[in-house]
């Protein structure tokens, strides 16, 4: 109850008692008590771990006074502070996993945005103007090799962060792969979705990295999490692929989570599926203006 209350954002701070608290102090031994903050606000939780501290300290030099114990040589109590997620305190068990929701967005998504805008701009498109295929067909005929590529890129993205920077998948790597390859899809179809409102390869290039890497990094819980975020940028977390992938990704590398905890990230990312290529289908026009 105590650690969903926390994951709920119900209570930033809990206090844990033994069931024989008191007696063990009346015995004379040393019961341990924790305190559990809410570190997803790092500047809040810091503020919180203060206070207790502060508490606890004042606490023991009220009772120190009450009995005339000399304050200064108070040693009475030890506090340790502990880690939930990522004990160790390495930055690169969380920069690590969340580097490939960066790589795997852009990379297939401008890949994508010059297949078509290369036949915009050379004139080969004609080809398709003047045949009977369908838009929808045309699309995912484009689309298949760099869903293909994309997942490549997964797999030697994987290994380099297993065996190079030595982070280890305690979690499932079925989830993790059906994941990645739902999310190069999803990715590919939003370089698909910036190539039908892009005249040439040079726009298509910028227009995809511009509008793909600023609500990655800022909005998709790479740098804080996006329950920390305002109403706004929460928002655009949560209508954005990459949080649902960067989740899913560090959820599987360092938190350990199994499939079913990572089926609701699984499924989100399916959801932008049908959007992206259905308003590719839309805005591509079958004749040339």
């Amino acid at each position: 109850e105590l650690h969903k209350r926390l994951v709920s954002g119900d209570i930033t701070l809990a206090l844990e008692l033994p069931n024989q608290f008191g007696k063990q102090l009346k015995r004379g031994e040393e019961p341990e008590v924790s305190a559990w903050i809410d570190g997803a606000n790092t500047i809040r939780s810091g503020t919180i771990e203060g206070y207790v501290t502060g508490a606890h300290y004042s606490f023991l030099k009220q009772k120190a006074a009450e009995i005339g114990i000399d304050v200064t040589q108070l040693s009475a109590a030890d506090i340790e502070t502990r880690f939930l997620y990522n004990p160790s305190f390495k930055s690169l068990y969380a920069i690590g996993p969340g580097v490939p929701a960066i790589l795997l967005l852009m990379f297939p998504a401008i890949l994508m945005s010059l297949s078509i805008a290369k036949e915009k701009e050379t004139g080969t498109i004609t080809n398709f103007y003047v045949t009977p295929t369908r838009r929808l067909e045309f699309l995912v005929g484009k689309q298949l090799p760099y869903i293909l590529i994309g997942f490549v890129n997964f797999v030697i993205l994987t290994f380099i962060v297993v065996a190079i920077f030595q982070v280890p998948l305690k979690g499932s790597l079925l989830a993790l792969g059906l994941g990645a390859l739902v999310y190069v899809t999803v990715t590919t179809g939003y370089g698909m979705l910036v190539s039908t409102f892009t005249p040439n390869q040079v726009v298509a290039v910028l227009a995809t990295a511009v509008i793909s890497m600023m609500p990655t990094i800022q909005y998709s819980g790479l740098i804080e999490p996006i329950s920390t975020l305002q109403p706004s940028g929460r928002l655009i977390g949560t209508f954005w692929p990459s949080s649902h992938y960067l989740h899913l990704n560090v959820g599987a590398f360092t938190k350990g989570l199994g499939f079913e905890s990572l089926l609701p990230d699984i499924l989100a990312l399916l959801a932008f599926i049908p959007f992206f290529t259905a308003a590719s289908a839309l805005l591509l026009k079958k004749q040339e203006a």
